[in-house]
Formats: C-alpha cells, structure tokens, sequence
C-alpha cells in the first residue's frame, strides 16, 4: 500500500531583504499564513483518504474479476496447465521401493533347461501318446497335434517300426520297439522349421523270450537208462545248456536243432532244466524242471481197443481200455470229447464239438513200477441235428394279421432265420428259445420256412415250406394331421392325410364352406382354403380305396367352423417420439380391415380428429422427459377380429444457454465465498467514502 507523507512546514525567518528564507526559527506570526498551512493541510489530508478509499475499490474489483469463471476455451487452457504441472510434479517424485513398476519389454528369452515344447506347445507338431519305457517287441499307439487332419506327415524311426510310415495328420500310427536300448520317433510335415517337426525318445529293455518246452522227457526209468529229448521254443535260437541233477545230457550245448540224449547217472529222483541264451534284445529262456526216478521198472502197454478216429459231433461210439501191471485205478484224459465208464474195461466215448479230438488213458505206477500211458486220436465231423419244424403255423388269416410260432428240435442255441413269401416273422432271427410272431402282408398265398445256421458241432438244416391262404385285410384308419377345426374367416391351412393300407387311391371331398387341392410336388398334403365369412361351418371327407391286399377304408370326416379373420396391420405416420410439451402433430392411420371403429387409448397426450379423413392431431401434455403413447385400436366386426398399435415417446427438454452448462459444483463451492468477499470489501469502501465525506468540513469563503 503507498504511504503518503504530509510535510512540516520549516520555519521561516525575515532576512533584511524582506523575503523569507528556510530556517529553523519560528515563522511570523502571521494569520492569514497559517489559514493558507491549515487548508493546505486538510486538503492533503483528504487525498490521502480518497486515495485510500480508491485502493479499497480497486482491491475489491481485481478481487472480483480474478476469480470470475472463465470461458470454455479459457477455462480449458488452466486445466491443461494444471495436468502438466501435475505430470510434471509427478515425474519430479522418486519412486517408492515398494511399488512395482511395469514397463513393456521385448519377448525374454528363454531360460537354460526350460523346455521349448510348452512355449511352442499350443501350435508346433507333436507325438501324443508317447510311451518311453518298452520291452523289445512292445508296441503302442501315437497320435499327432499341430497338424490337420488332410496334411501329410512322415516318420524317422530309430530301433522301432512305425505303421504307417507315413499319413496325415487324422491317422493313429502303431509304434513297435525292435531292439532294446534307446529308440527314437521323429515325425515331421512341410517345412523345416522346429515347429513343423517333433522327435520322442525312449529306452527299452530286453523282453522275455517264448517259454522252452522238453520234448521225449520220461525215458530213464532204469539207472543208466538213455532217452533221446529235444528242446522246442524260444526266441533267439542261442545255445542251449541244461542244468541237471542225478543225470547228464550229451551235448551239454546245442540249439534246438539238436537231439539230446540224457542218462541216468544214480538211483532214485533226477531232474533237469534247460536254459537258452539271451543277446541283446532277449533275457535268457528257461524250462520247467523235470524231474524223474530210476531203478522202476515199467509197466506192460496199455492199449485201447475199437477207437474211431473220425466220429461225429455228438455221436457216442465204445471202446475197451486195457494194459498195466499194477492195480492202481486207469486215469482218463479227454481233448474235445467225453469218457465215461460203463462196465469193466468199457467205456463210452462222446466228440464234444467239430475238430480234433483225443483221449489218453494212465495206469498209475507204485513202489515198483512206473506209471504207463497210451493216446488215441482223431478229428471228427459235423452231425445233423435233431429234425427241425414250426409249432403254431396257421393257413387262412387275412393280411395284416399276425400269429404266433415256435421252431422245436435242432440244436440248442444254434440261430434261427426264415425265408418268407406274402409275411414277415418278427424277431427276424433267434433260437429254439425265441418265441417268433408271423404278420400276413398280402392277400392271396403267404409261405415260410425256418433255417438252422451250421454250428461248431451240427450241420445246418431247414423245414419244410409252411402254406397259408389269406384274404383281404382291413385297412387301419385314415387320418388328417394339422386340421384346424376354427381357422379365420378366408384363410387356408395344410393338412397331411395318413393311414390306412395298399396302394389304394386316396379320396378327399370338402363341402360348400372350404375347398382343397393338392399341393403341387406332394402326393397326400392338402391346402384348405375356407369360406372368407366368420361362422361358416367346414368339413373335409377323406378316405382310401382298396387294392388286391386291402379292402377300401372307411370314410373319416373333419369339421369346423371358421373364426374371425385378421385385419391388415395398421400403420400410423407422422408420430414424434421426441416432441416438446405443448407441442402438436398430425398423424395418419392406414391399414386394417372391416367396418370397426378407431379407438384411441393415449398416455401423457390427448388426441383430436383432424380435417383429413384418418388423420388426427396429437397434443403433448407430458412434462419434460416424461414418456407419452398412444395405442390405436381398430375393433372388430362380423368378419374381423381387433387389432391394434401403440408409439411411445418422451418429451423433449427445452433448450438451455451455454451458461448453463457450466459445472454447478465449481460456481458454488469455489467462487461463491469469493464473490461475497468482494461484496463485503466494496461495501466497505462506500461506508468509508460516506463517513468521509460526511466528516469533512464544508470549506468556508474569506473575504479579503
């Protein structure tokens, strides 16, 4: 704020010149001097107060017009100032250890030992179903990903086959491991990059070779004795070398090529194994261990009398079983057939099914003599079964009927099928179990046999041909599907005419209140049009005639009566669906049918006929963004039923000044205590201007 400083007059003294010069003696006293100081005094005096009184009013204006809103534009310019100063104190600000800044970045790489195929995974070729822990010789099934299902793929294979060695990318491929240690699938497709190929490793182990078997073992029943054997199986044809107790074997290494001899070497039990060498795919193989007893004698043969080596399936025939020195009872054992015994030494033998067939009879060995056996075999053939015929066939039914049937004899379980003529047997296909339903299909003769398939033990064989003579049938019923029994008034609807039987031509007559015609491409859809006036009544009489199998139908009628027809849709135009309260406007109604009258059912707006026929004036009576509608509703009549329509709107609000757009919030709380302010300030000034003048004398006239 400016000081203004009021000087002291100094003090004049009276030189001889008679002039008055500066000094810090008193001045004359002289009257009129001191009025002149005085007014010159308050005068100043009052300029100091107005300046003040000025500086109160400028203060308060500058006030008032700094914090007026600004314009848009204005307004718009400070707060960009302000977003940059606020990016740019928040750049200035360090950021804090504990929080977390993302910042985009390139792909990282990837890490060492992580595995490329779950980054390439959803996209590159790959081997499903891989199976890296085989045996030589396993094989297992793979499938691929990565590659559609027409695209051709090949396959590398390391100690392993796959099959097929090449496809598509649909195909399941079949992986054999050919030798043990590490084997390896690569499958690959067009192009050469890693996405387009994918390789699989595994380690097999050895597999276990076929079980070896002696062939001749049981010779040594004496000490010393020799007998030849000789060993089958095996998967690697290595050498072969025995391990024994209480005999010994001449080679002690061959193949199984070679025939062995063995020796007893001591009384009582000996045994003996053998063994075949692995390589690099196979284990080692091993036998059972067989075992055996000298110093026994043997027994006499036994020999089997009357044995038929070509019996058939199911036929018993007899034979007589002999031999051996001890009493110790005859054991029996049977491949495909049965033995049981009769009387004495006789027994009855049955083949069980077609094919090879044996029995092998033992007589146990005790303290002094070893068992003995004897064999017989033979293949047999197919028998005929027991004679085959229908139960229950039936000669005169008419068409469409059925009957039940039973097929007796034959095998048991053996399948059952028929050849008909004019029927039809359901189930198609059973056994002696099943029980069988025949249906006429024709009229006239109707035939059928029944056939027993060839089973494992029985020779296929067929009936008889069973006759019948039928007569016409009787139809099933027709019907109408979709019939409409009350259709509006001039309309027309489809129906589908079904049942009854034959190739009979299907009838179809209507009366005066509907027609029909056939559908065009169709040979049973109609189309029904009926009478374009309500309350008509309608039927349609359908039917279908006979043939050769079928007697004609009876007749079936559908009736109905016809209903109110649907008028044309109303259309209105010239409707506002954003006009301002108050407001009116024509619209124009077209559409419907028949001779009803127009109603209005208005919402939030009134309606008045117009000079035009169907054109009506809308008043807005709604308040501003309130909805307002109107349902227009043309009644029906004798021939028509009602129909309506409805536009909705909401008024719309009355224009407002830019000002008015301005942000409430910011008028309010920001400038509000800044505009009573500087009310407050100018209010102030104007009492201090009236208290001055107020106090200020009146100046006063001195007349010299």
């Amino acid at each position: 704020m400016a000081e203004f400083c009021i000087e002291e007059p100094g003090e004049m003294t009276m030189g001889q010149t008679g002039r008055y010069t500066s000094s810090h003696v008193a001045p004359p006293s002289r009257t009129p001097n001191r009025g002149r100081s005085v007014r010159s005094a308050r005068k100043r005096a009052k300029r100091r107060a107005y300046a003040l009184v000025a500086f109160i009013l400028f203060f308060g204006l500058a006030v008032i017009f700094a914090y007026k809103p600004a314009s848009a534009a204005t307004k718009t310019l400070l707060q960009s100032f302000q977003v940059d100063e606020t990016k740019q104190e928040s750049a200035s600000q360090p950021v804090k250890d504990n929080v977390v800044q993302f910042q985009p970045t390139e792909d990282a790489p990837v890490a060492p030992g992580v595995s490329e195929f779950a980054i390439r995974d959803a996209n590159a070729l790959s081997i499903l179903s891989w199976q890296g822990a085989k045996n030589c010789g396993e094989s297992f099934d793979v499938t691929l990903k990565g590659i559609s299902a027409t695209e051709p793929v090949n396959f590398t294979a390391t100690n392993c086959t796959v099959f097929p060695l090449s496809g598509t990318g649909a195909d399941t491929y079949t992986v054999t491991v050919t030798g043990s240690g590490p084997y390896s699938l690569t499958a690959a497709k067009n192009g050469t990059s890693d996405l387009a190929r994918d390789t699989r490793t595994g380690l097999a182990g050895r597999a276990d070779q076929m079980p070896l078997n002696i062939v001749g073992w049981g010779g040594g029943d004496d000490y010393y004795d020799h007998f030849k054997i000789q060993v089958q199986g095996g998967s690697t044809n290595g050498a072969v070398s025995f391990q024994t107790d209480g005999c010994t074997v001449e080679p002690a290494v061959g193949t199984v090529d070679t025939e062995f001899e063995v020796t007893v070497t001591r009384v009582g039990a000996y045994s003996l194994s053998a063994m075949m060498d692995g390589n690099t795919n196979y284990n080692a193989a091993y036998s059972a261990l067989l075992s055996g007893c000298s110093s026994k004698s043997n027994q006499s043969k036994i020999r089997i009398e009357d044995w038929v080596n070509d019996a058939k399936s199911g036929e018993p025939f007899q034979l007589r079983i002999t031999g051996g020195s001890t009493s110790e009872a005859l054991t029996l054992e049977t491949v495909n057939c049965t033995a049981v015994l009769v009387s004495g030494d006789q027994y009855e033998v049955t083949v069980d099914g077609v094919g090879p067939y044996a029995l092998t009879a033992t007589r146990a060995g005790n303290y002094g003599y070893n068992s003995v056996s004897a064999s017989e075999s033979g293949v047999s053939v197919k028998t005929r079964a027991h004679t085959l015929a229908v139960s229950g066939w039936s000669e005169a039914k008419n068409c469409n009927d059925t009957f039940p049937i039973r097929v007796v004899g034959g095998a048991d379980d053996a399948p059952i099928s028929f050849v008909a003529s004019g029927c039809t047997v359901s189930p198609a296909t059973g056994t002696a179990e099943t029980k069988f339903s025949v249906t006429v299909t024709s009229a006239g003769g109707y035939s059928l046999s029944a056939v027993m398939s060839e089973t494992a033990r029985y020779e296929s064989q067929q009936t008889r041909t069973y006759h019948g003579q039928s007569g016409k049938g009787i139809q099933n019923a027709v019907q109408v599907e979709n019939w409409i029994a009350n259709a509006p008034a001039g309309s027309a609807f489809e129906v589908k005419v079904i049942g009854g039987n034959g190739t009979g031509a299907t009838t179809l007559s209507t009366n005066d209140g509907c027609m029909a015609r056939l559908k065009s491409g169709e040979t049973n859809v109609y189309i029904i049009s009926v009478y374009p006036l309500a309350g008509k009544e309608y039927s349609v009489s359908v039917g279908k005639a006979g043939d050769a199998t079928y007697e004609p139908s009876a007749a079936a009628t559908f009736e109905g009566t016809t209903s109110g027809a649907v008028q044309a849709a109303l259309a209105m135009s010239g409707w506002i669906d954003n006009a301002f309260s108050g407001s009116t406007f024509d619209i124009r109604l077209t559409g419907g049918s028949g001779s009803g009258a127009v109603d209005f059912t208005p919402t939030g707006c009134k309606v008045d006929p117009a000079a035009e026929p169907d054109t009506y004036t809308v008043t807005v009576t709604a308040l501003e963004n309130e909805p307002y509608s109107l349902t227009t509703t043309r009644t029906g009549d004798g021939n028509y039923t009602p129909t309506s329509i409805k536009q909705s709107g909401t008024v719309r609000p009355f224009e407002q000044s830019p000002t008015d757009n301005t942000d409430e919030s910011i008028k309010v709380t920001t400038y509000s205590w800044i505009y009573i302010c500087g009310g407050i300030i100018l209010l102030f000034g104007v009492v201090l201007l009236i208290m001055q003048i107020a106090n200020t004398p009146r100046r006063r006239r001195h007349h010299r």
